[in-house]
C-alpha cells in the first residue's frame, strides 16, 4: 500500500499547476481579462454592499414580486438577498472555468460565456439591490 506523496512533492506539483495556468493564453488575453475582472468586481460590490445594507431580523422578508399580484406575494428568511449574490459569484466561477477550458478552441464562446457572467452579474446586483431596499 502506498501512502501520501510528501509535501514538497504535492507543493511542487501546485507551483507547476499554478504557473502553467498563469502561462495560459487565456490570461494574456485582454479582453477575456477586461470582462472577468468587471464581472468580479461587480459581484463583490454586490456583495459588500448588502453586507452593509441586510441586517440579520426575526421576520420573514419580501422575497417574489409579481406584476400580476400588483406586489411581493412571497416571504422568505432574511438573507434571501445574499442567496441572490452568491448564485452570481458561482455562475461566474462556472463560466470563468469554462471560458478558460474553451478559450484555446474557440474565443468566441469563451467571450459569451464571460459576458453572461456579466450579464448575470449585474442583474444580480440590481435585483438584490431591490430586494435588499424593502425594510
Amino acid at each position: 500500500m502506498s501512502g501520501l506523496p510528501p509535501i514538497t512533492a504535492l507543493k511542487r506539483m501546485f507551483e507547476e499547476t499554478l504557473t502553467n495556468i498563469r502561462q495560459a493564453r487565456f490570461f494574456h488575453d485582454r479582453l477575456s481579462l477586461t470582462l472577468l475582472v468587471v464581472v468580479l468586481v461587480v459581484n463583490s460590490f454586490n456583495l459588500l454592499a448588502l453586507a452593509f445594507k441586510v441586517r440579520p431580523t426575526g421576520i420573514e422578508v419580501p422575497t417574489q414580486y409579481s406584476n400580476l399580484g400588483g406586489g411581493f406575494d412571497l416571504l422568505g428568511p432574511w438573507y434571501f438577498p445574499f442567496q441572490i449574490g452568491l448564485l452570481a459569484v458561482t455562475l461566474t466561477i462556472a463560466n470563468g472555468w469554462l471560458a478558460y477550458h474553451s478559450f484555446s478552441r474557440s474565443r468566441l464562446a469563451s467571450f459569451f460565456l464571460l459576458t453572461g457572467s456579466g450579464v448575470v452579474a449585474f442583474f444580480s446586483f440590481i435585483i438584490s439591490m431591490a430586494f435588499g431596499a424593502v425594510k
